[in-house]
Formats: structure tokens, sequence, C-alpha cells
């Protein structure tokens, strides 16, 4: 959720993509994934877009 980074699923779903290449997309930004979210780092800056712009 506050990831500068982003993988459109939408985007590859638009474009024809498969099942297949979307679950291997999507386990791709899983496992690029930092753990925890860094909330309560002093340094964490929160993404400028709002939850709904994510598909939230």
């Amino acid at each position: 959720l506050f990831s500068h980074e982003e993988t459109s699923l939408r985007d590859m779903m638009r474009a024809g993509a498969t099942d297949a290449e979307l679950a291997a997309s999507w386990v791709r930004a899983m496992w690029r994934k930092k753990a925890g979210h860094g909330i309560n780092d002093p340094r964490f800056v929160q993404p400028s877009r709002t939850m709904s712009a994510i598909g939230g």
C-alpha cells in the first residue's frame, strides 16, 4: 500500500495477458515487496496517491 513501486495488472489484462502471465507478475511483485511498511520510520514518506487510485 505504501510502496512507491507498482505493478499494473490492469494494464496487462487490457493488453491480453494470460492468467499465467498475470500470476507470474503478481508473484514477482510480491517477492520484491519489503517486509513491513516502514510507517514508523522517521524517513517514511507516504505516497501522494489515494487508496482508490491503486484500486482499493
